[in-house]
C-alpha cells in the first residue's frame, strides 16, 4: 500500500501498515523544520519494521529538502569505539580516544577530571560540525539499531539536541527492545527528556495482513487463513514476508485447503535460516541451542547442565536465539520440531546418541519426573544402564490416564520391550504395555498378552495374564476365543492346586472364574456353555475381595438372564457393590447396575451407573464410559425419563464416533433410536438403528435383542406391520437360542402380541402369553408383572379384558415403568370407551395424557388427547411447571430438601445411600434450573411429605 507523509507530499514507498506512525513522524519533522529541535525513539522487536519505517521517512524528507545523514549499529562481540557513530554521523575526523589513566590513577580526581574535560571538548567539536551541517538547511540524524552504538557518541548527539533548541534539527533514533547493548542505558536518559518522543511499534493487524497475503499469493484468502499467518508471524512483518515467501514458493492457496501445509511451511521457513546462524555464532550460543534442542524447553539448571554453559552466559545466549527467532515467538523457551531438527541435524549420530543420554542423566539425577527423563530414553538406540528400564516403567506407570499420555506410556514401554530383557521382566513389560494399550489399541494388546501367555510357565502365572487378557477381550471380536482360552486355564489351574488350595491361590481361582463369567455373560454363543461348566448355580462367595465382587456381578447377570427370580439376582448384585463409596466402578459395576434396573431397583442402578461413569472418565476408559452412557440412557428410558435418556445417549453417540469399531458403540446408537422412537422421529431413529448394524452384533445379548426390539417398533410406526412382527419373533427366538428367559431384558412379547392380535391371528397371540406367562411369574417384578397384565387383557374379551387392563394400570403405578403405565392407561382408557363408559375413560386418558407429558413421549399424549376430545372430555392443559418432569423418586427427595432435610437424613428415611440422594438432586436442580436447595420451587410443598420413615427434623 502506498502511503504518503499526510502533509501534502508526493514522495511514498510500498509500506503496509505503518502509515500512522509514518505520519507521526512526518509531523514531527514539520516542527523540526520550523525551528524547534525535536528527537524521536522508535522502538521495536526484530523484523518489525523499524528500518523500513525509517527508510520512507528518509525519502520523503529528501525529497522535501531536508539533509539527512544515517548511521546503522551492528552487535558486535568487541566493544565499539568512542565516537565511533557520532564521527560517521556528522562526517567529523575521528577524535582520539581519552588516554586510559595507570591504574593508580584511575580513581583520583584530577584524573576524572581530565577524562571529563576530554569528552566536553570532543562534545563540542562535534557539535561545531553538527552546526556547520544546520547551516545549509534543515537536518535529520537517523541512528538506527542504536542500542549498539557507543554511549559516548550517543552523549554527543544528546549534547548537540540539547544545544540546537531553536535550530531546525530531527533526530530520530530507531531501538531494538528484547536486547541490550552498550547504547541502551543512554537512550533511556535521552528518552526520560521532555525534547524526545517515544513511538512503539505494534505487530501487524489482520487487515494488513490480509493485504500481503493477498499481494504475495494472488487470490482473495480465507480469514482463518489470515489469522493463522498472523499468529504464525505474531504479527512480524519480517516474518510475514518470509513465511509468505515459502507459502509462494510450495504453491499453497491461501484457502482452507492450505491451512495444514501453512504450519508445516511456517515452521519450514523459520527454520531453513538456523543452522546458517548458529554457524555464525560463538560456540556458547551453539551449545546452548544443541542442549534446548535436545531437552526441548528452557529449564535453567538443566539446560546449563547439559550445555555446560553458566547460568549467566546462558541466559545472554538464550536472548540471542529468542532475537533471531530460534526460540518459537510467544513462549518461554521451546523450539518447533522443524527448529529442533535444524539444530541436531549437523550432530554426528554418536555425538547425538551421547547428548540424549547425558540428557536423560541429567534430569534423572535432577530428580525431575520420569516421564521427562524417559522422553529422551525412547530416543536411544541402545539402553546401557539397568536405570534406564527402570524409569521407562516408572513413566508408563505413572502417567495420567488421558489418551494422549496413553500413547505415551506405550511408546516408553515399546521402547522398554525392545531392550536386553529377562524372561520375567520381558512378560511383565508385555503385561504392563497391554495394560497401557488397551484404551487406544485393544488388538495390540491383545496380542501383547497372547505373547505374555506363552512366555508364562505354569497355570498359576498364566491365571492374571489370562484374566487381563478376558477383560481386555470384553465385548470384542476376541471374546469368544478369550472365554476359551479362560476355560483351559481354569482347567489348568485347579488342577494345579489340588484340593487345598492356599487363600491366595483360591482368590486367584475366583478371579479367574469371575473373568470367565463376565465375559460370557454377553455372548450369546458361548453364555450356555459357560452356564453348564459352573453349574446352574454357582456357589456365591461373600464379596469380601475385588475378585469375589466380580464374580457376584457376574453372577447376578447370569440369574437376571436365567430369569431367577428378581430379587435373588437383585441381592447379588448389591452384594457386588458393597465397597466404598470412593472405589472406581468398572465392567462389573456396569452390569450389576443394569441387573438392578431389570429388577425395577432403578434408584441403586443409577447410583451405580453414575459410580461407573466417575471412575471410567477419571481412569479415562473411553469404552466403558461409553457403555455406562448408553446404558443409563435407556435406564432413563425405561423409567419414563426420556428428556434426559436423549441427553445421555447423544453423548454416548459422540464418544462412539471417536471409534466407531468401540465395544459398547452400536448401544449407543440403540439407545439414541430407542429415544427418537419415542418422540416421533421415525426417519432419525432407523438412521441411528441402521449405525447400530454392524457384523458380530447378533452375537451380543444385550445389544443384539434391544436393537431387534427397537427395529420392531420402527416398522410399526412406519406402518409395516409384518415387517414390526417378524423382527419381535426374531427377538424371541433368538433368546430363546441363548436360554434368556428375562421377560424384560426385551419385552418383544407384548408387542408381538398387540400386532397379533391387531392381525387376526388370536390363537398364536394367545399361545405366546401363555408361553411367556411363567417367565413373568418367576421374575415378579411389578413391571414384568403389569406387562403380563396387558398381555393378557390384549388378548382377553369382554369384562374380562377392562379387569386386566385395569389390574394392569395399578400394578404398573407402584413400578418406576412410567411409560408403560402411562401406555396401559391409555389402552384402559380406549376399552373404556369401547364399552360407552365414557367418564371412566376420560378419567384414564387424562392420566395417559399427564403421564406421557411428564415423560416426553409426545406421540402418546397426542393420541390420547384426540380420544380424550371424542369421549367428551376438554383438552387438559399441558404440564405448565417443570416439577412435572420430575420422576417419583427425585420428587420425594426434592420435597424432603427443600423442606430443609440433610442429605443423610434423605436417605435414612427413604432407605437409600447419601449417594443416591446427591444423584437424584443433581438431576432435580437440572431439571428445574436452579443452583441449590435454596432454590427449589414452593410448589414441591403441594406434593407433601412422601411415605416411608419420618426424617428428623432441623434442630430436634
Amino acid at each position: 500500500m502506498a502511503v504518503s507523509s499526510g502533509i501534502g507530499h508526493g514522495a511514498t514507498r510500498l509500506l503496509v501498515g505503518r502509515s500512522t506512525e509514518l505520519n507521526d513522524l512526518a509531523r514531527h519533522a514539520a516542527k523540526a523544520r520550523d525551528g524547534a529541535a525535536r528527537a524521536v525513539l522508535v522502538r521495536g522487536p526484530a523484523g518489525i519494521g523499524r528500518t523500513s519505517l525509517l527508510s520512507s521517512l528518509t525519502e520523503q524528507l529528501r525529497s522535501d529538502g531536508m539533509a539527512v545523514r544515517s548511521f546503522t549499529g551492528r552487535e558486535s562481540a568487541v566493544r565499539p569505539r568512542p565516537y565511533q557513530a557520532a564521527h560517521e554521523l556528522l562526517g567529523a575526523a575521528p577524535t582520539p580516544a581519552p588516554a586510559r589513566p595507570a591504574p593508580r590513577a584511575r580513581a583520583t580526581a584530577p584524573a576524572a577530571t581530565s577524562a571529563a574535560c576530554l569528552a566536553y571538548a570532543a562534545q563540542r567539536r562535534l557539535y561545531g560540525h553538527a552546526v556547520a551541517l544546520l547551516a545549509a538547511g534543515p537536518l535529520a540524524l537517523v541512528l538506527d539499531d542504536a542500542q549498539w552504538c557507543d554511549e559516548a557518541s550517543l552523549k554527543c548527539v544528546d549534547f548537540v539536541l540539547r544545544r540546537s533548541a531553536g535550530r531546525p534539527l530531527l533526530v530520530l533514533f530507531a531501538q531494538r527492545t528484547e536486547c541490550g547493548g552498550p547504547g541502551a542505558p543512554m537512550l533511556g536518559e535521552i528518552l526520560a527528556q521532555d525534547r524526545c518522543d517515544l513511538l512503539e511499534l505494534g505487530p501487524l493487524g489482520e487487515d494488513e495482513t490480509a493485504r500481503l497475503v493477498t499481494g504475495a499469493l494472488a487470490g482473495p484468502p480465507d480469514e482463518r487463513f489470515v489469522r493463522r499467518c498472523a499468529e504464525l508471524s505474531g504479527g512480524n512483518p519480517q516474518l510475514l514476508h518470509r513465511l509468505l515467501a515459502g507459502l509462494r514458493k510450495a504453491g499453497v492457496r491461501p484457502d482452507t485447503g492450505g491451512l495444514h501445509r501453512l504450519e508445516v511451511v511456517g515452521q519450514r521457513v523459520v527454520a531453513a535460516g538456523v543452522p546458517a546462524y548458529l554457524a555464525a555464532q560463538p560456540h556458547h550460543v551453539r551449545q546452548v541451542a544443541r542442549a534446548l534442542a535436545v531437552l526441548g524447553r528452557d529449564d535453567a539448571e538443566p539446560l546449563s547442565a547439559l550445555s555446560g554453559v553458566p547460568l549467566k552466559r546462558m541466559t545472554s545466549a538464550l536472548d540471542a536465539l529468542r532475537r533471531n527467532d530460534v526460540i518459537a515467538p510467544g513462549t518461554t523457551g521451546a523450539m518447533c520440531d522443524a527448529v529442533r531438527s535444524a539444530v541436531l541435524d549437523g550432530l554426528a549420530a554418536p555425538k547425538l546418541e551421547w547428548l540424549r543420554a547425558r540428557a536423560a542423566r541429567v534430569l534423572n539425577d535432577a530428580g525431575r519426573p520420569a516421564w521427562e527423563v524417559a522422553d529422551q530414553l525412547v530416543l536411544l538406540k541402545e539402553l546401557t544402564e539397568p536405570w534406564m528400564l527402570a524409569v521407562l516403567r516408572d513413566a508408563a506407570a505413572e502417567a495420567p490416564a488421558r489418551t494422549t499420555t496413553s500413547r505415551a506410556s506405550v511408546r516408553y514401554l515399546q521402547r522398554a520391550l525392545a531392550a536386553e530383557l529377562t524372561e520375567d521382566q520381558r512378560k511383565d513389560v508385555r503385561i504392563e504395555l497391554a495394560r497401557a494399550s488397551a484404551q487406544v489399541a485393544p488388538a495390540m494388546a491383545l496380542w501383547h498378552l497372547r505373547q505374555a501367555l506363552g512366555d508364562a510357565t505354569t497355570a498359576r502365572d498364566r491365571a492374571p495374564i489370562a484374566v487381563e487378557y478376558g477383560m481386555t477381550a470384553l465385548g470384542s471380536r476376541s471374546a469368544p476365543e478369550a472365554i476359551r482360552m479362560l476355560g483351559r486355564t481354569l482347567d489348568a489351574l485347579t488342577a494345579e492346586l489340588g484340593e487345598n488350595p492356599t487363600p491366595a491361590d483360591r482368590e486367584l481361582l475366583t478371579s479367574l472364574t469371575s473373568a470367565l463369567l463376565v465375559t460370557a455373560v454377553n455372548e450369546k454363543g458361548a453364555m450356555a456353555a459357560v452356564r453348564e461348566r459352573t453349574g446352574t448355580s454357582p456357589a456365591a462367595p461373600a464379596g469380601d475381595s475385588p475378585a469375589e465382587r466380580q464374580l457376584l456381578s457376574a453372577l447376578s447377570g447370569f440369574a437376571a438372564l436365567d430369569g431367577r427370580p428378581a430379587h435373588e439376582a437383585a441381592a447379588l448384585a448389591r452384594r457386588s457393590l458393597r465397597v466404598q463409596e470412593s472405589a472406581p466402578g468398572g465392567w462389573w459395576v456396569l452390569g450389576s447396575s443394569l441387573v438392578l434396573a431389570l429388577a425395577d431397583e432403578v434408584d441403586e442402578a443409577l447410583a451405580g451407573l453414575d459410580r461407573t461413569l466417575t471412575g471410567s472418565r477419571a481412569r479415562h476408559e473411553p469404552w466403558l464410559h461409553l457403555g455406562a452412557l448408553a446404558g443409563r440412557s435407556l435406564v432413563r428410558h425405561g423409567a419414563g425419563d426420556v428428556a434426559a435418556a436423549a441427553e445421555d445417549a447423544r453423548t454416548a453417540v459422540e464418544f462412539a464416533e471417536q471409534g466407531e469399531r468401540a465395544p459398547g458403540a452400536p448401544l449407543a446408537y440403540i439407545a439414541l433410536g430407542t429415544v427418537l422412537l419415542s418422540r416421533g422421529r421415525t426417519e432419525r431413529a432407523e438412521a441411528a438403528l441402521d449405525r447400530a448394524a454392524r457384523p458380530g452384533l447378533e452375537r451380543h445379548i444385550w445389544e443384539w435383542h434391544h436393537y431387534l426390539y427397537a427395529k420392531g417398533r420402527a416398522r410399526r410406526a412406519r406402518g409395516d406391520l409384518d415387517g414390526a412382527l417378524e423382527a419381535w419373533l426374531r427377538c424371541g427366538r433368538s433368546l430363546e437360542e441363548a436360554g434368556v428367559t428375562n421377560p424384560v431384558l426385551a419385552p418383544w412379547w407384548l408387542p408381538a402380541t398387540h400386532t397379533l392380535v391387531g392381525l387376526g391371528r388370536t390363537g398364536e397371540a394367545a399361545d405366546l402369553v401363555a408361553r411367556t406367562a411363567p417367565w413373568v411369574r418367576r421374575w415378579g417384578t411389578p413391571r414384568a408383572q403389569g406387562l403380563g397384565l396387558l398381555a393378557a387383557g390384549i388378548i382377553a374379551e369382554g369384562r374380562a379384558r377392562l379387569d386386566l387392563l385395569a389390574e394392569a394400570v395399578d400394578v404398573l403405578a407402584g413400578s418406576p415403568a412410567r411409560l408403560e403405565h402411562a401406555k396401559a392407561a391409555y389402552q384402559l382408557g380406549c376399552e373404556l370407551l369401547r364399552h360407552d363408559d365414557a367418564r371412566g375413560a376420560r378419567r384414564h386418558l387424562r392420566q395417559a395424557i399427564e403421564l406421557a407429558t411428564r415423560c416426553g413421549y409426545p406421540m402418546l399424549s397426542e393420541r390420547a388427547r384426540k380420544l380424550l376430545v371424542t369421549a367428551g372430555g376438554r383438552m387438559p392443559q399441558l404440564a405448565s411447571s417443570p416439577v412435572d418432569s420430575l420422576t417419583d423418586s427425585e420428587r420425594k427427595i426434592a420435597v424432603l430438601a427443600k423442606g430443609g432435610v440433610s442429605n443423610r437424613e434423605i436417605a435414612e428415611a427413604l432407605f437409600v445411600t447419601p449417594r443416591t440422594v446427591e444423584m437424584h438432586l443433581t438431576n432435580v436442580y437440572r431439571k428445574l434450573d436452579v443452583r441449590g436447595r435454596a432454590d427449589l420451587p414452593a410448589q414441591l410443598a403441594a406434593y407433601g411429605t412422601p411415605p416411608g420413615r419420618q426424617p428428623r427434623r432441623p434442630g430436634r
